[in-house]
């Protein structure tokens, strides 16, 4: 293939996202991750079937969004950014219809986290106590992955931090405390 080919093959791949054909066997519980390019960071959702993932935030903000949040969050380290920034929700939607940023790879990924998951029925009872809630989006202390993984192994866990601690333990107490709450109301 000449220069020419190959450019445009690259700038096709980097326009369009990239679904790995795992996402099309993938089971309730499994970690999606959309990968994005360049930032070395990815939004995780919990797979809830039918297409569908459950998340929190980042997708329903666009990419300005995102980025002024975290530079603030950089800037001003008591500053979540949500004075400029609203909080974000925990919300289900169709992976197609995720906001991403052109060249994102969509895969499954239970490989990264080396926990047991739970059992479905415990995931979905942390989706459902979840869904529609509002929390300040933290890129290092609560973000995506903390709740994809809590949803997922009962631990908040993110590994794309690298000055944070992998298993952020206050984070998993205080989801706890919010499922035993909820619990305790119903």
């Amino acid at each position: 293939m000449d220069l020419l080919g190959n450019l445009n093959s690259f700038f096709s791949q980097m326009t369009q996202r990239q679904l790995d054909p795992s996402v099309s066997t993938a089971e309730i519980g499994d970690l999606i991750e959309f990968v994005y390019p360049w930032s070395g960071l990815s939004l995780w959702g919990a797979y809830i079937g039918e297409g569908c993932v459950v998340h929190f935030g980042v997708g329903d903000e666009n990419m300005a969004q995102r980025t002024c949040r975290s530079f603030l969050q950089q800037l001003v380290p008591k500053s979540n950014g949500d004075r400029v920034l609203r909080n974000t929700r925990i919300c289900t939607q169709r992976i197609t219809e995720i906001k991403v940023p052109p060249g994102t790879r969509i895969r499954v990924n239970n490989n990264k986290h080396k926990l047991v998951p739970s059992p479905q029925e415990t995931m979905t009872n942390r989706c459902e106590t979840f869904l529609n809630q509002e929390f300040k989006y933290d890129l290092v202390n609560f973000n995506s992955e903390h709740f994809a993984t809590f949803v997922r192994y009962g631990s908040a866990v993110c590994n794309q931090i690298a000055f944070k601690t992998k298993n952020d333990v206050d984070t998993t107490q205080t989801l706890q405390m919010i499922m035993q709450q909820r619990m305790e109301t119903i």
